[in-house]
């Protein structure tokens, strides 16, 4: 009998940490975001770069300066696009978004990431995509939720909501749109990644135009729940056996 408790034990583990969880939030892997790169920056400038990503156990690491010695509303946008062309660099210098798996947000409602931002002062940040061949003739959706500010030290789980996020392309200038009612082909994603940014210089002596941010997936709610369910289970076995 009490084989036979140990082997339901096993089973139960096995099965909550192996079934996969269903999930219509789409986070990006730690491969793909050790892969991302400088595809945007405003304003335009010299001063501004990416340093070389750093790949972490669960996600990477970004590092750059953000409009060194300049002043104002400042920003970086690092990611990936359908070419894989960096900023100001040469065609297929990077991966592309097919290379990635990056083409397609089709069946997703939500695009989240967790964002720690590991500078001494706060920086804002936001998701993006941009949705639309134009080869094709189709039109250049570019997508974002709202800009959020993160503590030094901070983190959390940002997030582009679907049926709520704003627009600029076609006829819309920065509206709030739930996107579904828009036509995009999801199918058809051509840039996708995070911004950073702020009023720069930063900090109490105003000399601080280095970013510092960690980025990692967020962990699917249906794991964690069938995991709970497996302890549980584990535990009514344990019950009976006593």
């Amino acid at each position: 009998m009490k084989n036979l408790g140990k082997l339901l034990i096993v089973t139960a583990v096995v099965a909550c940490v192996s079934i996969p969880a269903f999930s219509t939030t789409f986070s990006l892997n730690p491969s793909q975001l050790q892969s991302f790169y400088e595809v945007y920056e405003n304003p335009a400038s010299s001063n501004t770069n990416l340093f070389p990503v750093q790949a972490l156990a669960n996600g990477a690491k970004y590092k750059g300066d953000i409009n060194m010695n300049g002043s104002g509303w400042s920003q970086i946008q690092i990611g990936a696009n359908f070419w894989g062309q960096p900023y100001g660099g040469a065609q297929f210098d990077n991966p592309t978004l097919s290379a990635l798996g990056l083409s397609s947000l089709s069946g997703f409602d939500k695009f989240s990431e967790v964002i720690e931002n590991q500078n001494e002062n706060a920086w804002k940040y936001n998701l993006f995509f941009n949705v639309g061949y134009t080869d094709w003739g189709e039109t250049n959706y570019y997508v974002q939720n709202t800009w959020t500010e993160i503590a030094a030290g901070g983190s959390q789980v940002m997030t582009l909501d679907f049926s709520n996020a704003q627009v600029y392309g076609g006829a819309y200038s920065g509206d709030w749109k739930d996107l579904n009612t828009i036509g995009f082909n999801w199918d058809h994603i051509s840039s996708i990644g995070l911004n950073i940014g702020a009023d720069v210089p930063l900090g109490a002596d105003k000399e601080d135009y280095t970013f510092e941010t960690k980025v990692s997936p967020v962990p699917e709610p249906a794991t964690l729940l069938l995991l709970g369910f497996g302890l549980l289970a584990v535990g009514l076995v344990l019950r009976k056996q006593q």
